[in-house]
Formats: C-alpha cells, structure tokens, sequence
C-alpha cells in the first residue's frame, strides 16, 4: 500500500512539474482565475470585505486603497502563485486555525519588492518581492512579520498621511509608514510565534534582509561586453562600452534617526541576536519543493518583467531579460520582453525623451551600468537599427507573431520618414575597415546598354559620410528573406500613409444603422485650487469624475456610439475582472514614444472579447481664474446698468460668476489597427465650463467617430 501511494505521488509530481513547464513556455501574463472572491467584490462596492459598513475614517482609507488596487487589476487569485502563497500561510498557521480564517492572501502585480498587511487582514505580496528572494523561507518569514502587523492592529497606528488624493496607488505599493517600534515587534513576534515552530530554516530570515538590502538591483550580476552587441560587420566608438563598472555597496548603514522605519542594519543585529539566544531553530529551507519555488519565481521574475516595460523602465526590464535568457534562450516570452525593451530604448531615443528612461550611469550600479552607459552614448540611428535587428530574430523565431511584424514596419517607417536610412543602397556591403576592390560591378559587361547597367548590382563599398549605423544592415543584405521583409514594409508604410490621408480627407455623412461600441476606460477629472495649484482632496474629485462620466457616456450616445463605461468609483464592472486587468495594463503601457505598445502582443484578441475595438480614454482638469478677468469691461456695463435698472442684476452677476480655464486630453485607440484613431489636447476658458466641455467632448466623439468607419 505504502509503495502505491508512494507511486501516486511520485506521478502527481511529475504532472505538477510537466504543466508548470508548459505554463512557463506559453507564459503571456500573470492572471487572476475565476469570478473576484466576495470579500474583493464587496470592497469594490465600497463595503468591509465581509459586506459591513466602514466603522472609521481609517476603515474608509484602509478600503479606499484596497479597492484602487483592485479596479486597476492588480490583484491576482486563484492562480498558480497565490496558491503557493496560502500553502505558506496554511503551514505557518497550522497550529492557529482561528486566525487563518481571518487572513486572506493575494498576489500584486507590481515590480516594486514588497508586502503588506491591512488592518482587516488582507495580506499582499507583490511578485517584486518573489522575484528577488532565494528560497522559501524568506518568503515565510516576510509573511510572518505581516501577521503581527495584522494582529497587534498595527494599521491603525500608521502615522501615514491619510489624506483623500495624497499618495497614488504607486506609493502604496511601495511604502507603508509603520513606526520603528512596530517594525521591530514585527520583526521579533513575527519569529517567535509563528516562523520559529514552522521548521523554516532560521538563517534565511538573513536572506530576507539581503532581498530588502538589494531590491534595486536586477535579478542576477550578468556580465555584459562588447561583442553581445556588435558583429564582425560594425563596430561602435569605444566610449560607449565601459571598462569597469561601479561595484555594488552595502546600503544598510545610512542614519536612521529620523526614519519611520529602522534602517536593515539594526534589525539584522536585532534578529541576529534573538536568533541565537533561541532554543528552537529550523532548517528547511523550502517545505514545498524547491522546484515549485523556482517555477513560481519563474512566473514572478515573468511578470515582474511585464510590469517594468509597461511602466518604461525599459533598460531594467532589458537587462533583467538577459539574466533570464542565458538559462532559457529559446523561451518566446523573454525573447518578447527582450525585443518590446529594446524597441522602448530605441523609441524613447528617437522621440527626443530619453531623458525620460535613462537610468543615469551614476545612479546605477553593477553590471547593469555597462548597458546603461551604451544605451546613452547611442545615437538613435544605431538603436533604431540596433532594434530592427533583434525584431528581425524574433520575425524568422516566430513567423506566425503579428507582433514583431508590427515593430519592424514602425521601426522601418522611421529609417524612411526621419533617418534617411530607408533604402539597402545606404548601408554598406563591406565591413567597417574592409579593403574594397576596385571594381565592385557584379558581371559588368562593356557591351552592356546604360539600361542594363542601371539593373545590373552594384555592390556599395566605403562613403566619407559614413558612419556606424550605415554597416549595421551589411550582413543582413545578404540574406533574401530579410530584404524581401524590409522592402514589404517600406511599400506597406507607403500604402498606409496614403490611406490615412485619403481617410482624413473623405466626407462621410452617413450614418450607420448599427452603434459602434466604444470602452470608456476610467475617465478621470480634477479641480486645481489657484492659490496654492493643488488638486482637491480625493472626494471633491470623486464628485468631478462621476459628473465627467455621466457627460461622456451622454455625449458618446450623440455621436452614435455604444459606450462601455469602466468606472473608478461604480459598484459594477461591465466586464469581467480579466478583462479589466488587461485594459488597465493596456492603458499604462500607452507612452508618448509611439502607438504601438507592448500590449499590442494580443491586442486583437483583446478587441475580440470587448466586442469592439475603441479604446478611449478621458481626462479633463479644471481650475477657477476667478472673477477679476474683463474688469473694463464689467465697470462699463455696470455703469450703464444704473442708467438701465432691469440689467443691474446681470452686472452684479458678471461680477461674482468665476472664469474657468479647462484641459481635455482625449484618446482613442484602435486596438486591431495598433494606431491612435484621435487623439487631442484642447485647452479653453470659459464662463459656463459645462457648455464649452460638452462641445469640445462632441467634436472629439464626432471625430472619433468618422474617422473610426474606415
């Protein structure tokens, strides 16, 4: 019997072990499984998890924040990592069944290394943190420390600025103002009750600390040089490959006397010290296998990636990439994630906002520094090409992904438009510092016509205007396939170009029998206080944006749309959580760099479950000017009014009405076209800003609209 069980869980291992490995192979993105459980559902509705109403204004916060992170799509249940996460709790609780009933364990997808506890006993682990710890137990001891939290009630004394509108979603997933006599209870209580009797191995706790220690730094130390980056073909300036970088250091030692939290240092000595004195130590460091670890680790660091390109931190999400392909080169995420970050670095570069995703060579350490330091000394010809180049690898990997198909045309739309690189005819055929022969004509025939000799090959040797960038597609040449590709796309970009003029141009007066749907994601709108130029608390805004969605879903319906509402403040989602987690990211990976995004990899799919393709996105600030504009004019209409009594009250009027200056930023998107259908900045003053708002909004739904049938 014991030899058939053994049997049995030996086959149940290695099913485990071969459907993780698929997951990994096909991995896209991190997903919630299933319907939103009720205690999320119920503070999306603006409840306690358990249906009850808020007690306080700290229950109010503490739920206010929750649900953000839950209408952006963040949380993860139901999945392969979450389960993990509760077999966890369930071990460090075993002998507490009480208290694991209270505790409930979700996954967040954020980059930023951290967990949190709240005061009604949500805890979230962001795959940030799991991606950056080395075993188990670290993760164990992490979430014991947050049990204490929870169970001293420590979220009620916070300390935190619990202002309406304050701190942003990505502030709270990055810190969480505790006090240092909190932080240090956590740290000891936390090992005491719970993780000393678990059988987790104590020295990991160490581990832990080195997670906090060094979460800035990317998953591993992969040293780059010079030739992962150049062929025999071009050689780039020596200044852009830097001969040492600046080594790691230890950043524990800074002066915490005014911290909230107290530094790692101190809590290091601290646990040290307990550690030792106790008579209980365990010694495993994985209770779960260590290959279950490394898969959800796997699936972390996967995820990890996803949310730093859709962020633009491309150059981490790069660098992380290659740390991963060297054990998994023929992996097609990373292989994704690689080109998106590349293609990222590349657009920032040409669309003159590098700035915006340089991550200073000072400011970085470790290996990472040498691709930082290349990224900046770069010029955008070599990057754009640099970038062509690698979709090119993924076109011929994965022949049958519209994806890479998409950044090669954008990148070869730029070496056309913007670069003069758009012809093969520009890039040598020789290497940099190759001897050229003398005559470079292929069969040249002297009897030849002027015709035939225009037709006939020539090969393209040394230029004096040459540079890096015009060898950088030498080798390439050669291959048929390639210069079928980049000819195709040069003709395709032709194509589309004249048919987005011809579509800008044309008049359609007619009208469809059937509405287009249109997803109205989120609209958001804010007043700015003139005096001080600070937006108004959290509920003053809450107001502004629920009177914006009820303008725009009115104003949509005119314009003869079908609008699909997501609002940040309705109980009620009108599609199903996944699909809202996909929109949001969708949404955040919108950048100034160029219209094709790195949600673009299944946008289509993405349009096909919406039922349409729009995306539109609304933004609308406003901000009173007072009442002290046209001053000549009101004293002179006053004036007359004491000669014309019935007009005095309309000068008195125009004395107190308050001018309004008015921003709109508004977007639409084609997801199966992968290209903005309109997009707008209007800016405006008016008396009566309702009236000037709803026309701006109808003239960009009009617009959208015609240009939306094409």
């Amino acid at each position: 019997m014991k030899k058939l069980l053994l049997i049995v869980v030996l086959i149940c291992g290695f099913y485990t072990l071969s459907a993780q490995q698929i997951s990994i192979n096909n991995f896209s993105r991190l997903e919630a499984v299933g319907q939103l459980p009720n205690d999320l559902l119920n503070i999306a509705k603006g409840n306690n998890f358990d249906g009850s109403k808020p007690r306080n204004r700290i229950q109010r916060n503490a739920n206010r924040y929750i649900k953000d992170l839950i209408i952006s799509g963040r949380v993860v249940y139901g999945d392969t990592v979450t389960h993990y996460l509760e077999k966890i709790l369930d071990n460090l609780l075993v002998n507490d069944p009480a208290l694991r009933k209270e505790i409930k364990i979700y996954t967040l997808k954020s980059s930023e290394v951290n967990a949190f506890a709240t005061i009604d006993g949500f805890v979230f682990v962001t795959v940030g943190f799991i991606s950056q710890s080395t075993c188990e137990a670290e993760i164990a001891y992490v979430l014991s420390h947050e049990l204490i939290h929870y169970v001293k009630k420590h979220g009620y004394n916070t300390g935190g600025n619990d202002k309406d509108g304050t701190n942003t979603i990505e502030d709270y997933l990055k810190y969480h103002s505790r006090s240092r006599e909190q932080e240090f209870e956590a740290d000891k209580l936390g090992y005491e009750k719970f993780f000393k009797n678990s059988g987790y191995a104590s020295n990991s706790i160490d581990g832990m600390f080195d997670v906090l220690q060094y979460s800035y730094l990317p998953f591993d130390e992969l040293k780059l040089n010079r030739g992962m980056f150049e062929n025999e073909y071009y050689k780039f300036e020596d200044n852009y490959f830097l001969e040492s970088v600046t080594p790691i250091v230890s950043r524990e030692d800074y002066i915490d006397t005014f911290s909230t939290h107290p530094n790692l240092k101190s809590r290091r000595a601290e646990m040290e010290n307990l550690i030792s004195a106790s008579d209980i130590t365990g010694d495993k460091k994985f209770i779960q296998s260590q290959e279950d670890f490394n898969f959800i680790r796997t699936i972390s660091r996967f995820e990890t990636i996803n949310q730093q390109i859709i962020a633009d931190n491309y150059i981490k999400a790069y660098y992380n990439t290659l740390c991963l392909l060297k054990n998994s080169p023929d992996n097609k995420f990373l292989n994704t994630a690689s080109c998106a970050s590349l293609y990222g670095i590349a657009r920032g570069k040409i669309s003159g906002s590098y700035q915006d995703i340089d991550l200073g060579k000072d400011k970085t350490e470790g290996e990472m520094q040498f691709a930082v330091n290349l990224f900046k000394k770069m010029g955008k010809k070599e990057l754009g090409l640099m970038s062509l180049r690698s979709t090119w690898n993924d076109m011929k990997l994965y022949p049958d992904d519209k994806y890479f198909k998409l950044l090669f045309n954008d990148i070869t739309k730029y070496l056309v438009e913007d670069a003069n690189l758009g012809s093969l005819n520009k890039f040598s055929d020789y290497k940099m510092g190759e001897i050229v022969p003398e005559d470079t004509l292929v069969n040249e025939d002297k009897e030849q016509t002027k015709y035939d000799k225009v037709k006939t090959k020539k090969l393209v040797g040394h230029q004096k205007s040459f540079k890096t960038e015009n060898y950088m597609l030498g080798d390439l040449k050669k291959d048929e396939a390639f210069v079928k590709a980049f000819n195709s796309s040069i003709l395709e970009n032709e194509q589309g170009n004249a048919s987005s003029i011809i579509t800008y141009l044309k008049e359609d007066n007619q009208k469809t029998s059937v509405r287009k749907k249109i997803i109205i994601l989120k609209p958001y709108a804010e007043k700015i206080h003139k005096s001080e130029n600070k937006t108004l608390e959290r509920g003053e805004n809450k107001i502004q944006t629920q009177r914006l969605e009820r303008r725009v879903k009115n104003i949509a319906k005119q314009a003869d749309f079908e609008p699909i509402l997501i609002s940040s403040y309705d109980n009620d989602f009108p599609v199903n959580y996944q699909l809202l987690s996909r929109l949001n990211d969708y949404s955040r990976s919108f950048n100034k760099f160029s219209d094709i995004t790195y949600e673009s990899r299944d946008a289509e799919n993405l349009a096909k479950e919406l039922g349409t393709p729009i995306l539109n996105l609304v933004y609308y600030q406003k901000q009173s000017l007072g009442s002290t504009k046209n001053k000549k004019y009101k004293r002179l209409h006053s004036s007359l009014s004491i000669m014309t009594p019935p007009t005095i009250p309309i000068s008195i009027y125009q004395w107190f009405a308050r001018e309004q200056s008015g921003k709109l930023l508004f977007i639409a998107y084609d997801l199966e076209k992968h290209k903005t259908i309109f997009s707008e900045t209007r800016q405006f003053e008016h008396e009566n800003t309702y009236d000037e708002i709803n026309q701006e909004l109808y003239e960009c739904y009009i617009k959208t609209s015609k240009l939306s049938k094409n």
